[in-house]
């Protein structure tokens, strides 16, 4: 199974408020710059890195809701049920059923398929978004959870 796919997923609903405490940070390491310890030019990187990070984070909410307008409204739905929590409006709908785990495996699979088909692909998310933290967290999450128990970065 795509690992990655579902490192997204699961970050997803905390990639705003991320976003947020970065943009936070960055304001705060800026208008306290007067008193901070460190010189200028450590301070500068700091603040780029976490610019990086920042626009890494954006981009990848971006790609993920690219996704979900490309996927099958009904796989979307399954999916933004388990990794997301907002439970759908149809009627029709029944989370108890044993399809329901079926579809869910085939709508993972078709939403991993769709970032492999944009360019998407496992060694672009290790190469680009490892290097942050609770995002590296949820991927040995991921990990442990589909039974690989030695698990380094």
């Amino acid at each position: 199974m795509k690992n990655y796919a579902k490192t997204i997923l699961s970050a997803y609903n905390q990639i705003s408020g991320m976003i947020t405490q970065i943009e936070n940070t960055i304001t705060h390491r800026a208008k306290n710059s007067f008193y901070m310890r460190h010189d200028t030019v450590s301070l500068a990187e700091q603040l780029i890195t976490l610019g990086e990070i920042r626009k890494d984070l954006i981009e990848l909410k971006y790609i993920a809701d690219e996704i979900f307008n490309k996927i099958k409204p009904d796989d979307a739905v399954l999916l933004k049920y388990k990794y997301l929590g907002i439970t759908p409006e149809c009627e029709d709908f029944d989370h108890t059923s044993r399809n329901y785990f079926r579809k869910q495996i085939k709508a993972l699979e078709r939403f991993a398929n769709k970032l492999s088909a944009g360019g998407y692909d496992e060694e672009w998310f290790q190469k680009k978004y490892l290097k942050i933290a609770f995002i590296s967290a949820v991927y040995k999450k991921t990990l442990l959870e589909e039974g690989k128990k030695h698990v380094r970065f």
